[in-house]
């Protein structure tokens, strides 16, 4: 098995000056409005999962090496930066282009996540609301002949490129690009919200495979129609391309115990019951996707997310200055 599999997060704080600044003057730079949904409040909002995702990692997956977290230059005010397992990256060190900066697009920062220095071969990568929720291995990865699993939802895979949300028409997109290069074969399920993992060398014969979806992805500072989608790549990659089929295994999440997905809306009876249903279930891993737009952050679904997160996750990480534990 690796001897060592690092953690990577992307994050970001919205309510900072800073990044409210950049992304105000970005916005009037702009030569066309971007989709609503891509600068929704949500879409840059902390609610401080990132802390409670690395107390996850640290309970249930305490064989990880180092934890890398990728920023556009702000710091979560609670992390301890002087620990020797946790790095701080902004963009500007692995975006090999600068003119695509600012950006706020999160599958443009994805496509150059295996620039991190010191990285690992071999990376687990988390969105800030993804959380282990019970003890996970590194057999849960990777297989013993040293292919991988590749997660999925039971989901279709969105197919149109031209209708829908601009993340749906993104994978569509992904997925014709994943058809050209090898064929459709079947229809494809949706990669699941799970931690993903990435083999760095892999991720850097890929932008050999596609430079320029992978240059014009890059320079979109906002969620495009016709982004490419690294999860969905990656994944079909692994599977369907003639070097890596029959090495790796896929897995169909259909099990809450193996995994559960939460949208946050305004209807906090039923959030307390999904949160509940994760505390009863204990899923090896879960999500949970703020959809609530412009509520702020004392709004009855985010103040319950808290809690409930607290409750869950209620030891404080390496990672966390002694003083600041909330």
């Amino acid at each position: 098995m690796e001897s060592a599999i690092d953690v990577v997060y992307t994050w970001v704080d919205g309510s900072n000056p800073g990044f409210q600044s950049r992304l105000q003057a970005c916005l009037q730079e702009f030569s066309s409005s971007p989709s609503p949904s891509s600068i929704s409040p949500q879409r840059f909002r902390d609610n401080g999962e990132l802390r409670f995702s690395l107390r996850s990692v640290e309970a249930f997956a305490p064989w990880f090496r180092k934890v890398h977290i990728v920023t556009s230059g702000e710091r979560p005010q609670w992390l301890d930066t002087s620990h020797d397992r946790v790095s701080v990256i902004t963009h500007d060190v692995i975006f090999p282009d600068k003119s695509d900066l600012p950006t706020f697009n999160s599958n443009a920062i994805e496509l150059h996540l295996h620039r991190i220095p010191n990285l690992s071969k071999k990376f687990l990568y988390f969105n800030d609301d993804i959380f282990l929720g019970r003890p996970a291995s590194v057999n849960d990865f990777i297989k013993a002949d040293r292919g991988q699993y590749v997660y999925f939802h039971n989901w279709p895979l969105h197919s149109d490129a031209k209708d829908g949300p601009v993340h749906d028409r993104a994978y569509a997109h992904t997925q014709s690009l994943v058809d050209r290069l090898w064929g459709h074969r079947y229809s494809r399920l949706l990669p699941a919200h799970a931690p993903q993992l990435y083999d760095r060398e892999l991720l850097a014969s890929l932008e050999r495979i596609a430079p320029q979806e992978f240059r014009e992805t890059s320079s979109h500072r906002f969620r495009s129609p016709n982004d490419l989608v690294l999860r969905v790549f990656y994944s079909f990659f692994l599977l369907d391309s003639p070097g890596q089929m029959g090495k790796h295994e896929t897995k169909v999440l259909k099990d809450l115990r193996a995994c559960k997905f939460v949208g946050l809306d305004d209807h906090v009876g039923r959030m307390r019951r999904a949160f509940w249903e994760i505390r009863i279930v204990r899923p090896k891993f879960f999500c949970i996707n703020d959809d609530l737009g412009d509520a702020p952050l004392d709004h009855r679904t985010l103040t319950c997310l808290r809690s409930f997160l607290r409750s869950y996750f209620p030891h404080p990480s390496c990672f966390e200055r002694r003083t600041d534990v909330g």
